[in-house]
């Protein structure tokens, strides 16, 4: 058996999420390469040709399609060109983009050879057996690498936090997870439990289905990045109003100062207007009643473990006082509840890709590594038993 592990291999870890695709070096604090997982491609090119996205951006093979890549891919105009996302509900369901995202990221960004780096990819906890498997037979056999390993995202942003036992509750661009961790494995449900617990965002779409939706979708999360924010005490009328307000520049020069309403879009987290829940039955659950409905799933004397160590990541965690929020929310019904929610920006979205980074970058972890003569050995079977 070969073993891969510590610096000396330099392991490179790869983390897709519905916004972006993150990968860099083990043992690094932060991403090399980090660009957009939506792709622009323009559909039914006769002759196949290969597109240049522009000078320093990678270039992609499709089906009978132009795919552009990178951070200068979708974000230009271009006559006839859609948008597309290989994600949906947190899971890749279109592999085609895949390998080409990955290569992107790998050799155009990173301007490293895969072939001489274990890659480790993460997953989140309701991925599908088919899926990783999937996934190891590309880095086998397309990126042709030595060693691979495909790890949870859950228990990674736990590792990311420094807890080998956590509560994480990740908010993505287009989803919620919540996933109880306890030492170092996610609690698994029973079968005839639901599978997760997630929460839709309404307020953007997380797959565009053109340039012009995929454009509004990214000016409005630059708007909530830069303005929005969450009552840390709740929704009240006059506390927002009291809250001074934040300007705001589009890039079509309208120029703006945003009141109350930047407070209302993190509300959705914690409440809905009775205007909203009367117009919308099908609301989906508060971040607190999820976070209630998961504990409840769990082992009663796990739980005073879980609630002393939850960890906030992901993007939609940024609000300014979400944390603040969420716990006096919670204090109601756990008193001893306590959040960890780094203050780094970078570490808070990235937390899965930094997780990776640590365990991949961890001396012992070597001997979990599938190499490939393993894989050529024992197939796709390795990876179910290999990666638990």
């Amino acid at each position: 058996m070969v073993h891969y592990g510590g610096d000396e291999v330099s392991a490179l870890v790869v983390d897709i999420g519905t916004s972006s695709v993150r990968a860099g070096y083990a043992g690094d604090d932060t991403p090399k390469a980090i660009i957009p997982t939506s792709y622009g491609y323009i559909p039914q090119i006769p002759d196949g040709d290969i597109a240049m996205a522009d000078a320093g951006d990678g270039t992609a093979p499709s089906k009978n399609a132009k795919l552009y890549l990178g951070q200068h891919g979708p974000s230009i105009w271009r006559a006839g060109m859609e948008i597309g996302n290989p994600m949906r509900d947190g899971l890749i369901h279109d592999w085609d983009p895949i390998s080409p995202l990955i290569s992107h990221a790998l050799v155009d960004v990173m301007r490293c050879n895969p072939q001489e780096h274990p890659i480790l990819v993460t997953e989140p906890a309701w991925n599908s057996v088919a899926n990783r498997e999937r996934m190891a037979e590309i880095m086998f056999e397309e990126f042709q690498v030595p060693a691979f390993y495909i790890a949870n995202t859950g228990v990674l942003n736990a590792f990311a936090a420094g807890k080998g036992s956590a509560f994480v509750i990740d908010i993505g661009q287009t989803m919620a997870s919540i996933t109880p961790v306890i030492d170092g494995f996610v609690l698994r449900k029973e079968p005839h439990a639901p599978p997760r617990y997630t929460l839709r965002e309404d307020r953007i779409a997380g797959t565009t289905e053109s340039w012009k939706r995929w454009s509004e979708v990214n000016e409005v999360d630059e708007w909530i990045q830069s303005v929005a924010g969450v009552l840390d005490q709740g929704w009240n009328d006059q506390a927002a109003a009291a809250r001074p307000p934040k300007q705001y520049e589009f890039p079509t020069g309208y120029n703006q100062y945003f009141g109350p309403e930047r407070f209302a879009v993190g509300e959705q987290f914690f409440s809905h207007s009775r205007e909203l829940a009367a117009s919308n039955p099908n609301l989906p659950k508060s971040m607190p009643q999820l976070i209630t409905d998961s504990l409840r799933a769990c082992e009663p004397d796990l739980r005073g473990v879980l609630m002393g160590n939850v960890v906030l990541t992901g993007g939609g965690t940024l609000f300014a006082g979400f944390g603040e929020r969420l716990s006096n929310e919670m204090a109601r019904n756990f008193p001893h509840i306590k959040i960890h929610a780094p203050g780094n920006p970078t570490e808070r979205r990235y937390g899965g890709w930094l997780g990776g980074s640590i365990l991949a970058s961890l001396g012992t972890f070597h001997q979990l590594w599938i190499s490939k003569e393993e894989w050529a050995e024992h197939g796709k079977a390795i990876v179910g038993q290999r990666c638990k």
